[in-house]
């Protein structure tokens, strides 16, 4: 293989080794947030192999159309015998800046079941103050439940059981007079009382007589005729008449200009160096095809 030939087929090579790699290059996915730390149950590491959970709100399509906001967990960890966990979510833009809520499920028990109040006491407990960010490493310590009391040697302090009931105390004395209480509801409406007797009717007046009717007045003259009115205004359009029939085709106009070239895409550094990479390519394929020819 002669020299020319060996420097064509490396730039075809070349060209096809940066196109798919200007691909992969545009795909990065995006990097997760870990968290890592140490799980408390009441003061104690829990029972290895305790799940943590970590989980977003995100708002969803339901099926009526309407967008509904839903718990999506993102990420799930065990811990080991000294309560240690490691935890490392997907990556995905859409989780930035949104709240991380953290879950603690001790052994095999059900935690939102066994955990009554928001805390989640005793068994569980959700934290939603971390922000998710794009490769972030955060140590979250989880504590579930209070630490019982220890001694000033770090020993718990048991207590014992409860003491017999002692006899009840002397009576106190009478406390002072509570304070006015409210008004209570008003009573029940009682009966309605006997009617009272009729009042004296008034004296109806006399009706007024008819008064003489007035003479009747003299006829009078008859008016002139009036004048002839004027023309009325001219009437309505009729309607349109049918469309005549179609002329003779136009001649063809001239040719327009030619248009502006088109911009260039944008393929980015790597798009512009597989070009460069791919003329070279048939640039020298071209003269060791001519080359061949001659020899």
């Amino acid at each position: 293989m002669t020299k020319t030939r060996f420097v064509a087929l490396l730039s075809v090579l070349a060209l096809l080794a940066a196109m798919p790699l200007a691909t992969v290059l545009a795909q990065q996915p995006v990097p997760p947030h870990k968290f890592y730390g140490m799980v408390m149950v009441e003061g104690e590491a829990p029972p290895e192999g305790s799940m943590v959970t970590a989980s977003v709100m995100v708002m969803t399509e339901g099926e009526d159309g309407e967008m509904m906001e839903e718990t999506k967990i993102i990420g799930e960890a065990m811990t080991d015998a000294m309560g240690n966990y490691v935890l490392t979510t997907m990556g995905d833009s859409m989780y930035a800046n949104k709240e991380v809520m953290f879950m603690v499920m001790v052994g095999e028990a059900d935690a939102m079941d066994a955990m009554p109040s928001m805390m989640m006491d005793g068994e569980t407990m959700m934290l939603d103050s971390v922000m998710w960010m794009q490769a972030g490493i955060s140590n979250i310590d989880l504590e579930v439940g209070e630490a019982p009391p220890r001694t000033d040697e770090g020993m718990p302090i048991v207590r014992g059981p409860a003491g017999p009931r002692g006899p009840a105390g002397p009576a106190g004395a009478d406390g002072a007079d509570g304070a006015d209480g409210a008004q209570g509801p008003a009573g029940p409406r009682g009966p309605a009382g006997p009617a009272g007797a009729d009042g004296h009717d008034g004296h109806d007046g006399a009706d007024g007589s008819d008064g003489a009717d007035g003479a009747r007045g003299p006829a009078g003259a008859d008016g002139s005729d009036g004048a002839d009115g004027s023309n009325g205004a001219q009437g309505p359009a009729g309607p349109a008449g049918p469309a005549g029939p179609a002329g003779p085709a136009g001649n063809d106009g001239a040719a327009g200009a030619t248009g502006p070239a088109g911009a260039a895409g944008g393929g980015g550094a790597l798009a512009v160096v597989a070009l460069i990479i791919a003329i070279v390519g048939v640039v020298a394929a071209g003269g060791a095809f001519i080359a061949g020819r001659r020899g």
